[in-house]
């Protein structure tokens, strides 16, 4: 396969496996190039040459990986995570599961009832996963943690997105006012779009127009008039992704990546209702949207 083949082959595995999955679309974005540089070339051969050569693709077991979403201008130690999902890799049956998880969802931390957006300024990453994976009975192989800054970075550097906002959006206490209407968003404001929760469904709405930027900015990414920032892009996700996703993992992933050509996309924002619960608001998950979560990534 040719340097040229391999860029192909990369940017295709990429544009079905991130599947509008932002923060780990941007990793995997940065990481698909260093992977090119640094991998050893292989000699070209013939067509009939490779035919004949055994199918050397590595195995890729199923992995889930949890992606928090934080803010670096909180004033927290750490900042609680305002984005929470569970991403599930099934290679084999070509399938990508993305779980969301409201940020004011009911769990326990550490013995006490508390918003599951609290386990990371508790305890970090491991924290965050522990209380996921008791919340969903499941197991997490991977996390990635992105900062805000860097979605707001990428959004600026592909010239904005073009969203339809469906309402009047004002929260002055996190800086955003945005007037109803089709109209193209800088970072700040996209990063507004996706963090408003005044609407009907609240924190599920919220969620949905988080995973709707998500496609948007992908879609842009790739537009080939934006070929030439792939510096700059790749620099806004070395300086604002933290993962523990080895890079191992992460080439075999891309290697397997043109056998996704097909890939279902599952999506699900855990269902629930609000309740005020001892003078705090929380999000109660249905047992039946939990159970439909552990299917999905089990």
């Amino acid at each position: 396969m040719t340097k040229k083949d391999d860029e192909q082959f990369l940017k295709n595995f990429m544009v079905w496996f991130l599947g509008g999955l932002i923060f780990l679309g941007t990793f995997f974005f940065g990481l698909a190039y260093f992977i090119d540089e640094h991998a050893p070339k292989q000699p070209r051969v013939s067509q009939e040459e490779g035919q004949n050569q055994k199918d050397d693709t590595p195995n890729v077991d199923k992995m889930n990986i949890l992606v928090l979403g934080i803010d670096s201008r909180d004033n927290d130690f750490r900042g609680r995570t305002d984005t929470m999902m569970v991403a599930g890799i099934n290679p084999d049956a070509g399938e990508i599961s993305l779980v969301s998880i409201p940020r004011d969802t009911r769990v326990k931390i550490k013995g006490a009832w508390d918003k599951i957006n609290a386990a990371y300024v508790y305890g970090g990453e491991e924290m965050a996963q522990k209380t996921v994976e008791d919340l969903l009975d499941i197991s997490i192989d991977y996390y990635a943690i992105v900062d805000f800054r860097g979605f707001v970075r990428l959004v600026d550097i592909v010239g904005g997105i073009e969203v339809d906002v469906p309402i009047n959006m004002v929260y002055k206490a996190e800086g955003i006012n945005l007037t109803k209407g089709q109209q193209t968003l800088n970072g700040e404001d996209a990063l507004a779009y996706s963090r408003f929760r005044g609407t009907v469904e609240g924190d599920i709405g919220r969620a949905k127009r988080q995973q709707q930027v998500i496609k948007l900015l992908i879609e842009e990414m790739f537009q080939a008039r934006n070929i030439f920032k792939a510096p700059a892009l790749i620099d806004a996700v070395k300086e604002n992704v933290e993962t523990d996703i080895p890079i191992t993992e992460m080439a075999k992933l891309a290697k397997v990546g043109k056998n996704l050509s097909s890939t279902t996309v599952n999506s699900q924002v855990l269902d629930g209702t609000n309740e005020k619960i001892s003078g705090i608001w929380y999000y109660l998950i249905k047992e039946s949207s939990i159970q439909e979560a552990h299917k999905l990534l089990s």
